[in-house]
């Protein structure tokens, strides 16, 4: 292969951004970036899915064509907050579009990105999928949890995504983990599910109630639902890596990977286990899943 220039996209639902990738010997190269808010449903409530949708394939095609111009970039990469099947069919964006926007889905995003930008090519995934290229190499076998606006999952066995013949693999996050009535509601509409409970947006709400009530977020007890997956995914298939990455782990920190070792202990049988080994916190640096793209798309 050539030297490609490539130009990636983590779409998330707080921001958007965008990155132009030298894939070198060496490893991938930044050379530029841009970012902006995206336009979710949060921000616009009564902006139409559609036009939010319109919104983002702008922002790609007009980015793609200036960084082709001014970088000679050959190829594109993007990374979407859903489950893609296939090549590029978007099974959903609940974290952009909220629950009304199911109604757009499934929807070809790559025939969508061809109208606007003709012969370029292109691969496109899950974004905690594009992140998770990043650390292959370092192991085969981890389960890496994005931790923004919504909560992200993949798994990889021997470097590869396990995402199951339709795409549905690693939403572990949208699987209820409180079922009580009052249990808080997740993006996608539904009620208790993990990205619920233990997500960034989810975590500014606890700490506004906190606030509220004079007191400092209980940080062991939010992490409880985090811990419960990350043992649900060790006990069941005996990975022992853990990586966590996102907005909130970088802004949390160490306090974060600390309480779910902590959590982590009491969440089933204990016959050696060196929970505080198998988690840790990815590289504080925003940039996995732009990186991770540009990987894939060199590995396709």
């Amino acid at each position: 292969m050539g030297e490609k220039i490539v130009v990636s996209f983590d779409i998330g639902g707080t921001n958007l951004r965008g990155a132009v990738v030298a894939l070198e010997a060496d490893g991938p190269r930044l050379l530029d970036q841009v970012r902006r808010a995206t336009p979710n449903y949060l921000l616009g409530p009564d902006t139409p899915a559609a036009e939010r949708l319109a919104d983002v394939l702008g922002f790609i095609a007009e980015y793609f064509n200036a960084s082709r111009e001014r970088f000679g970039a050959n190829a594109l990469a993007a990374a979407f907050p859903g489950p893609i099947v296939g090549e590029s069919t978007v099974l959903a964006l609940p974290t952009v579009w909220g629950p009304d926007g199911q109604s757009l889905c499934p929807f070809d995003l790559g025939a969508m990105l061809a109208e606007r930008l003709p012969g370029v090519p292109m691969k496109l995934m899950n974004d905690v999928t594009a992140a998770g290229y990043r650390f292959v190499g370092d192991s085969d076998d981890f389960a890496l949890l994005t931790l923004g606006s919504a909560i992200g999952l993949k798994v990889f066995i021997d470097g590869v995504p396990r995402v199951g013949p339709h795409g549905y693999g690693g939403e572990l996050t949208h699987m209820v983990f409180d079922p009580s009535p009052d249990a808080p509601r997740c993006d996608c509409g539904g009620q208790g599910h993990l990205g619920a409970l233990a997500s960034g947006r989810a975590w500014q709400r606890v700490s506004a109630a906190a606030s509220a009530a004079g007191r400092e977020p209980d940080l062991l007890a939010f992490v409880e639902p985090l811990s419960r997956a990350v043992a649900m995914l060790h006990y069941s298939l005996g990975l022992e890596r853990f990586i966590f990455s996102g907005g909130l782990a970088e802004g949390l920190g160490e306090p974060l990977r600390t309480a779910i070792v902590a959590s982590a202990q009491g969440q089933g049988w204990q016959v050696g286990q060196d929970w505080n080994a198998m988690i840790e916190l990815a590289p504080a640096d925003d940039a996995h899943a732009l990186l991770g793209g540009a990987l894939a798309f060199a590995d396709r």
